[in-house]
């Protein structure tokens, strides 16, 4: 048979001697040199025209789903995994198949745009785009040392690219509309607040792409604070280990779902990709540390700050419908000056499991906390929304949403319940307030014991073994409903570090009061005499 030389490549894998002489015995020579070149022509289409014919990876296919559905996407991965690439081809795409559409894409500096941005979006232009000449619309010029003229290029159809960089005054990001912006590598979180009103108008989308060789930087915590990891995947550098609170053994995070609304994150494995020799970075992160090997190869990035609950995951979240629907109901509250009052309700089933099923303000009034760069997140717009309520307002307010419901017994901060307030009568406190007038409500002091014991006692509801199956002898003691959106991001996120001022601190102390109380399961034979004259 006539020899034809067979080009390497990752996917379209070339077949050996053995396989070609099977093919030749089954379809002929002549058929099989056909299909051999169908190969090397399929490997050269991919060379020329990438944007139409090259190979897209089966977890894009994801990435695009998840963008299609939300507003932005938050792309990590490890080196070498695809990020890059993925985000290039679809500022093209918008580019091409929305006329007169407008995208941003953004880098460190402005030769880290040239090299790392500009050059991958040029390769996924179509040569046709390529050797577009210039008119009143199209202006497209590029050199490989300088990049695009002017830092932007005009398609045919008046779709226009611009390329911006982080060194600049962050001034060139206020105003204008966008259908796309792409943010690679370090972007400053105050750069991400602002450009996120650029896509309002236009119902644009956000990639932010990078790989967190800092860490656990601001724009991490933006996104990933109080995040829930929805799916996730076999990591083979970490076989056999817990890598990852709420994954599965020898598992690391794949898709998340954020705190905030229409925001995602999605991470992009490097031994997904087929191009990358991922055994050359094995290599080199052989004897490394679990801490580094998750950044490298799996684009994870944790906190190091001390979170006070490293428990806490998603297998202490529960679907609302999940809660069973009997029990004994509690009540926890924080009041505050001007600000809202946090409060949270806990049902007690008969196996002594406890179930926060409802929590105020929730996210339908907005977060409570947001990341920031103190170590216990800003306050957010539930701290103030709205605020300003008397206490017949909130006795209001809690009748309404309880709607009914037998609650057992409702619990107040030690401190704040007691303290004097002036009343019709005089000076009284929170606690007398709420049992005046024709609808009293009883609230008890919590205890008043260390912040560190009831943190213990949160620790100690949330405990399990996270290496074996839940059963019902290896198990959580405590589940958040995932309702309760503010109390998950403040118990993914709270450190202790900002003190009393900390902005995620009120939903914890809530849940402290609970701790500190012991809520128990109570029916009609709980303190019925087991003997004569005793309980």
């Amino acid at each position: 048979m006539a020899s034809l030389a067979l080009t390497p490549h990752p996917v379209l894998h070339a077949p050996t001697e053995d396989e070609i002489k099977a093919l030749v015995q089954k379809v002929g020579q002549e058929k099989t040199l056909e299909i051999l070149q169908i190969r090397e022509d399929k490997i050269e289409a991919e060379k020329r025209d990438p944007y139409r014919h090259g190979y897209e990876p089966w977890y894009w296919k994801d990435a695009d789903r998840v963008l299609d559905q939300n507003d932005e996407i938050l792309l990590s991965g490890g080196n070498r995994a695809g990020k890059t690439e993925y985000a290039a081809k679809r500022v093209v795409y918008t580019l091409i198949n929305k006329p007169n559409s407008r995208v941003w894409c953004l880098h460190t500096t402005n030769q880290s745009s040239i090299q790392m941005q500009q050059s991958v979006v040029w390769k996924y232009l179509p040569a046709e785009l390529k050797q577009a000449k210039k008119t009143k619309i199209t202006n497209i010029a590029y050199t490989q040392k300088n990049g695009f003229s002017e830092n932007s290029f005009v398609l045919p159809n008046g779709s226009q690219c611009f390329f911006m960089n982080y060194a600049q005054e962050r001034t060139v990001i206020e105003g204008g509309e966008t259908d796309l912006i792409w943010c690679d590598e370090l972007v400053p979180l105050d750069w991400v607040e602002t450009l996120r009103f650029r896509n309002i108008t236009r119902k644009g989308k956000l990639i932010v792409t990078f790989t967190p060789v800092t860490g656990y930087t601001n724009v991490v915590k933006d996104y990933l604070a109080g995040c829930r990891v929805v799916e996730s995947k076999p990591a083979k550098l970490l076989e056999g280990t817990n890598a990852v609170i709420g994954c599965k053994s020898g598992e690391m995070p794949y898709i998340a779902k954020c705190v905030r609304r229409g925001a995602y994150a999605l991470w992009f494995f490097s031994e997904f990709n087929p191009y990358n020799p991922f055994d050359h970075l094995a290599k080199s992160l052989k004897g490394r540390s679990s801490y580094e090997i998750k950044i490298r190869a799996y684009g994870w990035a944790e906190s190091l700050q001390g979170n006070q609950f490293p428990r806490f995951g998603d297998a202490n979240i529960i679907e609302a419908s999940k809660i069973p629907a009997s029990g004994t109901n509690y009540l926890a509250v924080d009041p505050a000056g001007a600000r809202n009052w946090f409060m949270l309700w806990m049902r007690v089933t008969e196996d002594g499991t406890r179930y926060v099923y409802r929590e105020w303000p929730d996210a339908a009034v907005g977060e409570w906390a947001l990341a920031s760069d103190k170590a216990d997140g800003k306050i957010g717009p539930a701290q103030t929304t709205n605020a300003g309520r008397g206490l017949d307002e909130y006795k209001e307010l809690i009748r309404h949403l309880e709607g009914g419901e037998n609650i057992v017994e409702r619990y107040v901060d030690p401190r704040a319940g007691a303290q004097q307030a002036a009343g019709r009568d005089g000076g009284t406190s929170i606690i007398d307030l709420f049992q005046q007038g024709d609808d009293p409500m009883y609230l008890i002091q919590a205890a008043g014991i260390a912040i560190e014991e009831g943190v213990g006692m949160i620790n100690n509801w949330l405990s399990y073994d996270p290496s074996q199956p839940i059963s019902s002898i290896n198990q959580p003691k405590l589940y958040i409903s995932e309702n309760c959106q503010n109390l998950i991001f403040c118990l993914k996120e709270w450190t202790g570090q900002d003190g009393q001022k900390g902005a995620s601190k009120d939903p914890i102390d809530c849940l402290r009061y609970l701790a500190v109380m012991n809520p128990e399961f109570e029916n009609n034979n709980t303190y019925q005499a087991t003997k004569p004259f005793s309980y």
